[in-house]
């Protein structure tokens, strides 16, 4: 199975919102609640949106997931780099590029010349909760729009396909503007107007930081890691004060350790390699932003004492940690600790 995008944050806040127990529903969907946090397969979404939807029991619970209070932070990179764009025009077109990283639909946006209208997609087969996720990314979207430029944006109309639900009622209520059934696409009309309207969360030299961030981030959703990437990344969330084993590293990556020593053989890479790296990586990373101690960066790394992170450090780079931080600029403090003298009777000056 090739992994989907992660669960909405937004709509697993509203799901508890709601007095639905995260990690029991978890546990009842054969998923860990810290699985809900990672790319899931698309049976694993599945069996989760299922038991949700009907442990809920509401069909019309998107219209009040999608228009619950905005939580920018829970849409992470794609949510700050659309917030602080400059129209609510260029906003949209940032949360149709990297929506994919925060949701399994995908937006197209087509222009005439009086409306813009925002299509949403989702593959696969129809399901109970399809409704409910449309009604929760049209409403996500309209929600956006009315909080960042504080005005209430009316849409000209929505469009939907299928038959109008028992609560069609309500989204003229929500949107404030008329909700069509039986249509081509499932899409939300706004007037082309609308999209010059400024953001008053504006800053173009943020922006083009999450842009870039997005942009990586994306590039790394289409081109999943192999084995190697994976245990990589896995590393650099695990090293922090102890040393990770290679179980650990398995029981992230959701493999037996035996699975995962395999693969890596067949790449031609050992766990013990990969480690080296990741703890290369960090001291080097630590040593250059100059705000913590050697000793402190050896604890950080998982050795058990200053003299053996300059042994390893010295032998992975032929310097030694502090010749490696004047090299970057940054000048020993007076009271960074220095290693202790070494078995041989001379200290080891960090």
């Amino acid at each position: 199975m090739t992994p989907s995008a992660a669960l909405p944050f937004n709509m697993l806040a509203g799901i508890q919102k709601a007095g639905i127990d995260l990690a029991e529903l978890a546990a009842q969907a054969g998923l860990s609640p810290d699985e809900l946090r990672k790319p899931l397969t698309a049976d694993q979404a599945d069996r989760f949106f299922t038991m949700a939807y009907e442990r809920i029991g509401d069909p019309a619970i998107g219209l009040a997931l999608g228009m619950q209070p905005m939580r920018p932070e829970l849409f992470g990179v794609v949510g700050f780099s659309a917030m602080t764009c400059g129209s609510f025009g260029a906003a949209l077109a940032r949360i149709a590029r990297y929506n994919a990283l925060v949701s399994a639909c995908e937006l197209d946006i087509v222009l005439d010349a009086d409306e813009a209208a925002v299509r949403v997609r989702y593959s696969g087969p129809e399901r109970p909760y399809s409704r409910c996720r449309m009604d929760v990314q049209m409403g996500t979207l309209l929600n956006f729009g009315r909080l960042f430029t504080e005005r209430e944006i009316a849409p000209v109309r929505l469009t939907l396909i299928g038959e109008a639900p028992p609560y069609h009622t309500r989204y003229a209520q929500m949107f404030s503007c008329p909700a069509l059934f039986g249509q081509p696409h499932d899409s939300i009309v706004f007037r082309r107007g609308d999209l010059d309207l400024p953001l008053v969360s504006a800053n173009p030299t943020v922006a083009a930081l999450f842009e870039d961030a997005a942009e990586r981030d994306l590039v790394a959703h289409r081109s999943p890691p192999d084995t190697t990437q994976a245990v990589r990344e896995a590393l650099r969330q695990l090293l922090h004060g102890d040393v990770p084993s290679i179980e650990q590293v398995a029981g992230v990556l959701c493999v037996s350790e035996r699975t995962l020593q395999r693969r890596l053989a067949r790449e031609g890479l050992r766990f013990s390699t990969l480690l080296d790296e990741a703890r290369l990586e960090m001291a080097r990373r630590y040593l250059a932003a100059g705000r913590a101690s050697l000793t402190e960066i050896a604890y950080l790394l998982g050795f058990v004492d200053p003299n053996s992170f300059f042994r390893s450090f010295k032998r992975w780079t032929g310097t030694t940690p502090a010749d490696y931080r004047l090299s970057n600029g940054v000048k020993p403090s007076e009271t960074t600790p220095r290693a202790s003298a070494s078995p041989g009777g001379s200290a080891a000056p960090l």
